[in-house]
């Protein structure tokens, strides 16, 4: 642990399925201590969980499996420390893999498993039917996992853990990490705190290292990609790096990427990562709370370099999210192409014929949503052409058939709107199976956390200090909002022309990022959008639900 010089992280995976050679490409070209990897999201837990119930050795991502069999060597020689989640929902099997690989290569190779994340057995029920332990709702605390729609029954649960088990893990020697459902940052954080030896009230520190973590826990996404202001680093966006983080003994970092790698890494678009999936100002997290109000992202004279400072940081809160999931039924869907003129009228006639053959269904869901508008002038059909998509849900498999659902749909071609043209890939007309989630809170008290390394298992105690957050976070209006008409003559352009924004989900909310380039814009920008202003923006998708809002002023945004 040469603490004397600061800590650099490399990512390699910002979800399952990325890029499959990233992590050789990380070890082998950039000059890191630590890679992380991000293979698991809400989406996957499901998945995962239902392989392992079909077959006990499965259940983990077999991608990371690949991707560390590609560089093991290379791991072994230049001693870089992994640290993943992708041990999903059977991080022991992955870990008895990766050992397997080490041992089949002639590297005596540390490996430690995370344990704690999987925390289904709360699901079961006492004798009286009522669980041993309830879930209130992540956002809607009111809202009790036994509220549940009564025909979903809960088949696994996942707790998002901390990074003090991975602490432990490293201090014991582990030279590779598998965990499950650690929080996306936990690798970064935990890797920062051996490293420089911070405790578990480094409160500032901590923070910075989750703020890193989140920075580059979706690999591409900081070194160019999903950005607003991507157009004018079009040649440099193919093959893209995943980016680095180099934490510093404060908790400040820099976040870069290889040299020899494309991309960009710039103020701008580090901004646009950081506004994603945040709610408001304070970053809650199983072992620290960063409060990012101050947070400042600056350019270096470095190219693709930023300097992230700012984070302040106190105690967790006593509660960590928990992902639950059930088999919510099934699925199935079609697409028609509506082409040409009266796009709209033809959509109401093929919406009317929908209801009329599905209005004595036993769909769960049913919807009829219209895709793209009516071109004026176009200059070819494909440019001329909007999508219909019909899309259906059963509780029961019985009531979404062939029978009740494909032979319907395809019984209407012959009496369907003019230029009539069904997808007729018959294969999404076959109902699948869908799970569904209930994001909810679980005390941290209540996970048995572990590492386990080597025939040696560590305990990880609960924080001993936590802090309670209130569920509804602060809101504001910007304390000196300005007449628009002070700007000056206006012309109507859309909001992105000027502004960059960013948005992202967790469960079921949303947010968004709003921020722009220049200091001097940024008056108006506060001025401009309000909560009842984005409300006005959102039109038909805003549905009623409450808006937050929240300012940024060090880097020119508004987040909502």
């Amino acid at each position: 642990m040469p603490a004397q010089r600061n800590l650099r992280i490399g990512n390699c995976s910002g979800a399952t399925g990325d890029a499959p050679h990233a992590m050789a490409r990380m070890v082998r070209d950039a000059d890191v201590d630590v890679i992380t990897g991000d293979w698991l999201s809400e989406m996957n837990i499901a998945w995962e969980s239902i392989k392992k119930a079909e077959d006990p050795e499965l259940g983990y991502d077999v991608g990371f499996l690949r991707q560390l069999t590609e560089c093991i060597d290379d791991v072994a020689e230049k001693k870089t420390k992994i640290i993943t989640n992708a041990g999903a929902m059977n991080a022991p099997v992955l870990a008895r893999r990766v050992e397997e690989l080490c041992r089949s290569r002639g590297h005596d190779l540390v490996v430690a498993t995370i344990l704690g994340d999987d925390v289904s057995h709360l699901l079961t029920r006492g004798k009286s039917g009522e669980r041993v332990l309830d879930f209130p709702h992540l956002d809607h605390q009111e809202q009790l996992l036994k509220d549940w729609d009564a025909e979903l029954e809960p088949t696994c649960a996942a707790a998002y853990i901390g990074a003090w088990g991975i602490v432990a893990a490293l201090k014991e020697g582990a030279d590779i990490i598998i965990c499950g459902r650690v929080t996306d940052a936990s690798p970064v954080i935990g890797a920062a705190a051996w490293w420089y030896g911070w405790s578990e009230t480094s409160y500032d520190q901590l923070a910075g290292a989750l703020i890193a973590g989140h920075l580059i826990e979706c690999g591409p996404y900081a070194t160019g990609a999903n950005f607003s202001g991507f157009k004018q680093f079009l040649p440099e966006l193919v093959d893209l790096a995943f980016p680095m983080a180099e934490i510093t003994l404060s908790g400040t970092c820099y976040i870069t990427k290889p040299d020899s790698m494309n991309g960009v890494v710039n103020k701008f678009n580090i901004t646009s990562q950081l506004l994603y999936e945040l709610q408001g100002q304070m970053y809650l997290n199983p072992d620290v709370v960063a409060d990012i109000a101050s947070i400042r992202i600056e350019e270096t004279v470095q190219k693709d370099r930023v300097f992230v400072s700012g984070c302040k940081g106190s105690p967790p809160p006593p509660t960590t999210k928990v992902m639950i999931a059930a088999p919510g039924g099934w699925q199935a869907e079609t697409t028609y192409y509506i082409n040409g003129l009266d796009v709209h009228e033809k959509a109401q006639m093929m919406k009317q014929q929908l209801q009329n053959i599905f209005g004595g269904s036993q769909f769960s869901k049913f919807s009829v949503e219209l895709y793209g508008t009516q071109a004026e002038n176009p200059t070819s059909q494909q440019a001329g052409t909007v999508m219909l998509r019909v899309f259906a849900q059963a509780r029961r498999r019985e009531d979404i058939t062939a029978e009740k659902f494909k032979i319907p749909l395809y019984s209407l071609r012959m009496q369907s709107y003019p230029g009539y043209h069904m997808n007729l890939d018959f294969r999404t007309m076959e109902p699948k199976m869908f799970y569904e989630i209930f994001p909810a809170t679980i005390p941290q008290v209540a996970i048995n956390h572990e590492a386990v390394v080597a025939s040696k298992t560590i305990s990880i105690a609960p924080p001993r200090k936590t802090q309670y957050y209130a569920n509804k976070r602060p809101s504001s209006e910007t304390a000196e909002p300005v007449d628009l008409e002070y700007f000056g003559p206006a012309v109507r352009r859309p909001l992105g022309s000027i502004v960059h924004a960013r948005s992202g989900d967790k469960a079921d909310n949303s947010n968004i990022g709003f921020f722009v380039l220049h200091k001097d814009e940024y008056a108006w920008l506060q001025s401009l959008l309000t909560v009842d202003r984005l409300k006005g923006l959102l039109q038909d998708d805003y549905a009623g639900h409450a808006v937050e809002r929240c300012e940024f002023p060090n880097i020119l945004a508004i987040h909502l």
